[in-house]
């Protein structure tokens, strides 16, 4: 489809050209030697000929004097091609050809020729549908579907063009003898010249703002992923993309531009064709280039939505062409990436609680016997009891996380129609997804759908029509009870599911509260169903030559339906006892039961104006554009609650008794704005750009309703400066600096007014009446969040454009960022008004470097991105001041006002510091020594790690605490207090209290990453290609502490981390040769305690580096020859092969460093084939 497109793109180009274009035009070139590549370059802008050779044949790089001041193109070609040189030129309409002379053999001049040829790829593969014509006449010919052509009545003066889209073009000189074949060249740059910005396109060459662009038609980019933010990560600088939940239609994903600015909402706005939406939304299938803008200068013409970045999706359009019809599907067996691991042998198990009751210096749980007898029944595993279960069912040695996520298979189907009918162009798609999710009842099917039709009526006048949607259905169990308290109840001594029944406790020793995660799962049913669709009619109008109108409406509807209702009967059993652990419900339990619906809808609209003009003066290119925006969203939401059921499988409203809740709510927002843009450029040389945006929102008051926001930005070229013309290996060199100021509306719709809430109720006439109280104060001052940006950056690409990169360095400075100041305890029952409390700074450098180049057949690249982001709050409320003072007495006290300047708890927002940055404890760290040569304890002589080992380091800790220093948090030395392999604080602001409030300290970290990288790497060969993408974030630490995953604090019924169990510190100073003893584990003792113990204390020992390094995607593909796929008549078919999350190198011992956390949905590995085919 593609060649035939090219090829009637080609043949109307020549039916289209005229010879009109007059020879007798000045140019100044200036009395120099200079080459003949500039000569052609003057001659080309300022002149509207073309340029024609033969580039195996001409030097572009020979150098020619020209002494002629102005002259017309005809002389100045005159002057520098003599009669006797090697080189002649000849003038056809545009078009001036030039020809290398030839010596050694010459040609009778009316001798002719038929010419046939062949045209094929790099890698030699045919290029059917290449156009070939002769210069200065109205022949050519087409390659046929082997690339070959033939061209009859040629000679040897004529000049052959050689084009296809997708391709450098090619100019030989026509020659009887040649046998050898056309190779053309892809054109690495045809899809990089043109990138989009704001409201429209630009040349990449001209940018002078900050813009990344990703082009998702890119086989590399065919990814088994469900979510287009999953494919961003690492593929830009300047963005961190991590992906924190993949629980199916409710992925969440941490996407920043440099870094964190505000402590409100700080993701960037995303816009999908002109529309805004999540990028959770989009259908990976349907998108066709990705925009990150991300300085003042690309973001400032989206004003007040612009000052976290933006992301500009662009979609897959119709084709110029006959029909295509293209099938792309995958299976995808998705497995979780990396499992929490937990004991599972319930004798080991058993034997850890009861040490660790043994340490706090209480009672064991469980008995030997009951130990021993299920190490008995491990030994047995299919001997069955007296009820008729094998051991292995009746003596459970569960390993919950290993049930709970289990691999499966899923599905996607993708079917396009794409084509032309004389002046409309179409492009349908539909895009089905099957997701069954890792744990039980928790997938979702999904069915994408898109349309997109344009119609050229005339040739001044187009209208267009885009609409998208998808419909979700998923199931719904109780999926938050895998996370929390309900997990951490489960032990391995229950058995999942066994003959129709759920496990339960097989021991009355365990704990009753011990839960089955998967019967909890099933605990509830019901459904959330989700529907979404927007429609977007257009028109463009061009009139006057250089003036365009373009008028976009867009609207969008999204309903989404959760039911919740109680699941049916399941019954839960003990296989060792032969017994039923619950009851069906009674009818009075069945009373209680309740059934909530709740839906959401939410509306918007969106008008867009644009009036754009552009002309070039000789040397001087200018562009304007103008625009106008009108914006509204609405939306309302009910939930309602019934209760008392006459069935468990009787869930209608109509069959239940009684009325629980009733509550619903609306809401609205809307924004105006004025926008426009200009654009200058001299000489090709010299970029200005400046951007303006007047935005008006009704989140403000009247009075502080609007603001204005500017950029502007400047680019040079040096590299096409006459003084770079010998840099022969440098083929673009341009420097760029931006400045502009950007807004940002992230708050609620109704700060700036007074709430009332309902619910209250007042004393009236001796009763209780309900009625409304106000709880939010108005903030009539509130203004705009402001951000300002300063940019500098260079461009460059060297040895042929193989090698090519950008730097950049930025300073982001955000002032007046809302926040809620505390109030007094006298108003706890206010919302305290926002108000423009805080100011954010994010400095950063930016680095991309890419290499790509040919070897033959072989074609491959590499390219690499690295951004370092510091961030700092600038201003909050008031500096911190902790230091030792007088009191009345003159008794030294400890001053600290970090409650009255900061808020937070072990993150903290504070003047002079990171944002987050983790306010903890310091783990003390001594010299080891203990005591001084005096004999007295040295109080810096402790354990160089904190942690009490030795009996020399118990020694040392009863010295200390005999001379009067206490240390926190337990007070004491003893089993149930501070004992053998626990760890200690530092005393960090020297009042003898070791590890107490007045001892947290800032870490210089927080939980935002400093550094994050990517590297891609492709190459191809005849047909077979191999991509793969790599990702990564550093500088950043994770809060990771948690009973059942990774805390040393064991309880009775709760799990107990795999590596805390069989490697942590033990010794019993009063059996040292028990075996288990291990003093130089880096684990702490473990203790009987839930939420206390010296381990437990906020500490930097919780704090866990969460730097990683991923290979997010590795794919293998084969594209089909063309002369077996022709058989089946089809264009093109490929098949492919491809892992996404396969690899993760970090020393963070949780889950997923994405996750940032130990709770949440596990992420997914996934192994794909799949199947790209064109008919």
């Amino acid at each position: 489809m593609r060649k035939y497109l090219q090829s009637c793109l080609c043949l109307a180009l020549l039916i289209l050209s005229e010879p009109v274009f007059s020879q007798n035009v000045t140019i100044r070139t200036g009395k120099r030697e200079v080459a003949l590549s500039r000569i052609i370059e003057d001659i080309e802008r300022q002149t509207d000929f073309l340029f024609v050779y033969d580039k195996s044949r001409i030097d572009t790089g020979q150098k020619y004097r020209v002494n002629l001041e102005k002259a017309s193109a005809a002389r100045i070609l005159d002057e520098i091609f003599p009669e006797s040189g090697d080189v002649s030129y000849k003038i056809n309409g545009k078009n001036i050809i030039l020809v290398k002379r030839e010596k050694a053999k010459v040609w009778p001049d009316k001798e002719s020729f038929t010419l046939t040829q062949k045209v094929v790829d790099g890698a030699g593969r045919p290029v059917a549908g290449a156009f070939v014509q002769v210069i200065g006449q109205e022949k050519g010919a087409m390659a046929d579907d082997e690339g070959v052509f033939t061209l009859p009545g040629l000679t040897s003066s004529d000049i052959l063009t050689v084009s296809c889209m997708g391709y450098q073009d090619r100019t030989i000189q026509a020659d009887k003898d040649s046998k050898d074949p056309v190779v053309l060249k892809d054109d690495t740059n045809l899809l990089e010249e043109v990138v989009v910005v704001g409201y429209s396109e630009q040349k990449k060459v001209n940018l002078t703002g900050s813009v990344a662009s990703i082009n998702f038609n890119d086989k590399k980019m065919q990814r088994p992923v469900t979510t287009i933010a999953a494919s961003l990560s690492g593929m830009a600088a300047g963005i961190n993309v991590m992906n924190t939940g993949s629980q199916p239609n409710a992925e969440t994903s941490s996407v920043l531009i440099r870094g964190t600015g505000t402590l409100n909402n700080s993701s960037p706005l995303v816009l999908v064709d002109g529309m805004e939406m999540s990028l959770n939304e989009i259908n990976p299938n349907d998108v066709a280039s990705i925009s990150i803008l991300k300085d003042a200068a690309s973001c400032a013409i989206y004003g007040n939505r612009g000052a976290n970045g933006v992301i500009l999706v662009t979609t897959k359009r119709g084709a110029d062409g006959k029909v295509n019809v293209t099938y792309s599907g995958k299976f995808s067996y998705n497995t979780p990436a990396r499992l929490i691991r937990q004991v599972s042998d319930y004798a080991d198990y058993m034997e850890f609680i009861n040490e660790g009751y043994e340490n706090s210096g209480q009672a064991t749980k469980f008995s030997q016997s009951t130990i021993d007898e299920w190490r008995e029944a491990s030994r047995n595993p299919d001997e069955v009891n007296e009820y008729g279960y094998p051991n292995y069912v009746t003596h459970p040695n569960t390993d919950w996380y290993s049930e709970i996520y289990r691999p499966k298979w899923m599905q996607e189907h993708t079917i396009s129609l794409t084509g032309a009918e004389k002046k409309t162009n179409y492009s349908l798609s539909g895009t089905y997804l099957d997701n069954p999710g890792l744990v039980v009842e928790s997938g979702v099917k999904k069915y994408y759908f898109r349309s997109d039709i344009e119609s050229r009526v005339t040739d001044f006048l187009t209208v267009g029509m885009r609409a998208w949607g998808y419909n979700a259905d998923q199931e719904r169990n109780s999926i938050s009870s895998l996370w929390g308290l309900s997990m951490q109840k489960a032990t391995p001594g229950i058995y999942p599911y066994y003959d129709g029944m759920y496990g339960g406790p097989e021991t009355n020793e365990e704990d009753g509260q011990a839960v089955n995660p998967l019967l909890n799962l099933s605990g509830s049913n019901g459904f959330y169903k989700q529907n979404k669709y927007n429609i977007n009619p257009y028109v463009e109008i061009k009139f006057l030559k250089d003036l365009k109108f373009t008028s976009n409406f867009y609207f969008d509807h999204f309903i989404n339906h959760h039911r919740s209702q109680p699941s049916e009967f399941m019954q839960q059993f003990s296989f060792n006892r032969g017994m039923s652990l619950n009851t069906p419900p009674t009818s009075a339990d069945m009373e209680n039961m309740h059934v909530a619906d709740w839906e959401y809808r939410e509306k918007s609209w969106k008008t867009s104006q644009l009036l754009t003009w552009s002309r070039q003066f000789s040397a001087h290119d200018v562009s304007v554009l103008a625009g106008y925006e009108e914006f509204r969203k609405w939306g309302d939401k009910v939930d309602v609650d019934k209760q008392g059921l006459s069935a468990v499988n009787l869930t209608d409203f109509d069959a239940m008794t009684k009325p629980y809740s009733i509550k619903g709510s609306s809401w609205e927002y809307s924004s105006r704005s004025v926008f426009g843009r200009l654009n200058y450029a001299y000489d090709n040389r010299y970029l200005v750009e400046f951007n303006l945006r007047y935005d008006g929102s009704s989140r403000f008051s009247p009075g502080s309703r609007w603001g204005l926001f500017p950029s502007v930005s400047a680019g040079w070229r040096l590299s096409e400066e006459s003084f770079m013309e010998k840099v022969m290996w440098l083929n673009n060199l341009k420097l760029r600096a931006s400045w502009g100021k950007l807004g940002n509306n992230s708050i609620g719709n109704y700060e700036w007014q007074a709430l009332y809430q309902a619910g209250n109720n007042y004393a009236y006439h001796g009763d209780k009446t309900a009625g409304l109280a106000m709880n939010a104060f108005s903030s009539y001052n509130l203004e705009w969040e402001e951000t300002a940006i300063f940019n500098v950056g260079v461009d460059f690409s060297v040895l042929d454009s193989r090698l090519s990169g950008t730097v950049e360095v930025y300073d982001k400075n955000t002032d007046g960022i809302l926040y809620r100041p505390t109030l007094s305890e006298t108003l706890n029952q206010f919302y305290a008004p926002l108000q423009n409390l805080a100011g954010v700074n994010n400095k950063g450098v930016e680095l991309t470097l890419g290499w790509r180049d040919n070897a033959g057949d072989l074609s491959y690249s590499v390219s690499g991105n690295l951004t370092f982001n510091r961030n700092m709050v600038t201003r909050y409320k008031g500096k911190l001041v902790r230091e030792w003072r007088k009191d009345a007495d003159g008794n030294d006290v400890w001053y600290s006002n970090i409650g009255d300047v900061s808020s937070g708890g072990t993150t903290r927002i504070i003047e002079g510091h990171m944002m987050n940055e983790f306010y903890v404890l310091d783990v003390y760290k001594g010299s080891g020594n203990h005591f001084n040569p005096d004999g007295s304890v040295d109080i810096n002589g402790g354990p160089s790690d904190g942690i009490i080992r030795t009996e020399e380091d118990m020694k040392w800790l009863r010295a200390m605490s005999n001379a009067g220093y206490r240390f926190y948090p337990s007070q004491g030395i003893g089993k149930d207090k501070i004992w053998y392999g626990d760890m200690i604080y530092a005393d960090n602001n020297g009042d003898g209290v070791y590890g107490d409030d007045k001892d947290y300290d800032f870490q210089g970290i927080s939980t935002t990453p400093k550094y994050y990288y990517g590297l891609q790497a492709s190459l191809a060969w005849k047909g077979i290609d191999v991509s793969m993408s790599w990702a990564g974030s550093a500088g950043f630490r994770i809060e990771y502490y948690k009973q059942a995953q990774n805390a040393v604090n064991v309880t009775h019924c709760r799990g107990i981390s795999k590596d805390v169990a069989y490697d942590h510190y033990f010794y019993d100073p009063e059996n040292p040769e028990d075996p288990r003893t291990n003093i130089w584990s880096s684990t702490p003792r473990i203790i009987a305690a839930s939420e206390s113990g010296q381990a437990y204390a906020n500490s930097e020992w919780h704090l866990q580096k969460g730097d990683y390094i991923k290979l997010k995607n590795l794919t293998v593909g084969y594209t089909l020859p063309e002369k077996w796929i022709k058989k089946a008549f089809l264009q093109n078919a490929r098949l492919y092969l491809s892992g996404e999350n396969l690899i993760t190198i970090t020393g963070f011992t949780g889950p997923d460093p994405e996750m940032m956390s130990g709770d949440g949905y596990l992420p997914m590995r996934q192994w794909a084939a799949g199947v790209v085919i064109t008919f």
